[in-house]
């Protein structure tokens, strides 16, 4: 009788102990993360909840289902797989709603917003190129010592018609000459007319500001109508005549990225900058442009930080007055009367991220500040393959399928340069390994499209085609 009471005695107590643990086991900790955070209806959408905890199971033992519109339809069964991808049809915010069970059926929701937009407002009804989609190109070597231009044109224009150059201007020289490399790029245009390539070209920013880097500024050469009458004329002879110009020139650029590259906030000559020097240069070639018989050409600049709240605070005055001034001295004969300032934007984290989805509300948001004008183009956005090669291709596959929603629709894009098209070796950390081509590190000879890079079929098609 006593050894039946024991059995008795240890069975209850084992039920009770399976009890007590049963009703005290945790609900998973859920951690749910979403990729990217802006897309377009051309985007994948990626769920991924591999980071969820749960004290008893292990995250292999856990099991999530998912509603991918927040409806109260569940659009999966139960699970063990972590990470999900699903592509949305209509823009807008969308929510998406998971539970996450354990072994023990404990279940707990999660809910996660995003954006879906193609950015139409973005899409421009004119623009002065015939391409979408264009890309910037270093003519100087920048640690690519043995590169040849004509080479790395052969591979460019595979894949791009619409070519954005720094360097129009000879430097390092009292006279007004052409930069060699960049009449090295000239040459091959005018050689290849075929392929009817266009250029933006970019002026160095000496030409708005001369100093820095140890100098102090004075008035840069474009402030003198004599000097803009010198430059149109080099550039005319660049090309041989300016029938050769209006062909292949869509658009003049003032310097790079002007708020940067010039007298700061706490220069003597901060406010002679912006009020008097970029609108004097904008006008004095503005004149010799249309003096010259290219006065169709189009001319604006390049922004790196547009500020989206309080514009004409004194510090950021050189983007406020540069854009103002493009906007209300931009000639009637300029792309249909439609003015544009190209804008860069990268991905957050100093371009470490891998998430394009700020990139797109950045230029939506600087659009809504502008209200539409001047038109916003990209004039510089990717990824340094410094942070992973594979995640360069992760940022720049989602630009494309930004642009691919936008293109499928109207066959339309907004005007973008992709940044860059091969690496800079010499360039500071973090603006080394920019480039979509490969080449090779003893040669410099340009090889193909990075790995994992899916560059869309209709780059080098003209626009509506």
């Amino acid at each position: 009788m006593k050894n039946v009471i024991i059995i008795f005695t240890l069975f209850t107590t084992i039920s009770l102990l399976l009890f007590s643990c049963n009703k005290n086991n945790n609900a998973p900790d859920v951690i749910l993360n979403i990729f990217p955070s802006t897309g377009s209806t051309m985007t994948p959408i990626t769920i991924d909840l591999s980071e969820s905890t749960d004290l008893e199971d292990n995250i292999d033992e856990l099991e999530i289902r998912v509603d991918w519109e927040n409806d109260g339809i569940w659009d999966s069964e139960w699970t063990s797989e972590k990470q999900h991808t699903q592509k949305y049809e209509n823009q807008g915010e969308h929510t998406i709603k998971i539970e996450m069970r354990d072994t023990d059926d404990n279940v707990t929701s999660a809910f996660e917003s995003f954006s879906i937009t193609n950015s139409s407002n973005l899409v421009p009804a004119n623009s002065p190129f015939n391409y979408n989609l264009g890309i910037n190109y270093e003519t100087w070597t920048q640690g690519r010592n043995q590169r040849v231009i004509s080479k790395d044109l052969d591979t460019i224009t595979k894949y791009f018609r619409l070519i954005k150059t720094f360097h129009t201007e000879a430097v390092g020289t009292t006279e007004v000459l052409i930069d060699p490399t960049m009449k090295e790029v000239i040459d091959y245009v005018l050689s290849h007319d075929n392929l009817n390539i266009e250029l933006v070209m970019g002026t160095g920013n000496n030409m708005l500001a001369d100093g820095g880097y140890g100098t102090p500024f004075k008035a840069g050469h474009m402030t003198t109508k004599t000097y803009t009458d010198s430059w149109v004329q080099m550039l005319i002879n660049s090309f041989q005549n300016a029938d050769n110009v209006i062909k292949h020139v869509k658009l003049i650029l003032l310097g790079n990225e002007i708020d940067m590259n010039g007298p700061s906030l706490s220069d003597a000559h901060f406010k002679d900058y912006y009020s008097s020097w970029i609108p004097d240069s904008f006008n004095n070639l503005k004149a010799s442009m249309q003096e010259a018989g290219l006065g169709n050409i189009p001319i604006s600049t390049t922004i790196a930080n547009y500020p989206l709240s309080n514009p004409t605070a004194e510090g950021t005055m050189v983007q406020y007055t540069s854009v103002k001034h493009i906007k209300d001295n931009w000639s009637s004969v300029w792309n249909s009367n439609k003015s544009l300032v190209l804008f860069n934007q990268y991905t957050p984290n100093s371009g470490k991220d891998v998430d394009f989805g700020p990139v797109i509300n950045y230029f939506e948001n600087v659009d809504k500040t502008l209200n539409g004008t001047p038109s916003v183009y990209v004039g510089e956005t990717g990824f340094s393959a410094e942070y992973q090669e594979s995640n360069e291709a992760i940022v720049i596959n989602q630009v494309f399928s930004w642009l691919e929603a936008q293109y499928t629709n109207q066959k339309l894009t907004v005007p973008l340069f992709i940044f860059d098209a091969f690496d800079r070796p010499d360039k500071p950390a973090g603006q080394k390994k920019m480039g979509i081509f490969s080449d090779n590190s003893a040669t410099n000879n340009p090889g193909t499209v990075k790995p994992g890079i899916n560059i869309p079929s209709w780059t080098i098609k003209p626009k509506g085609k």
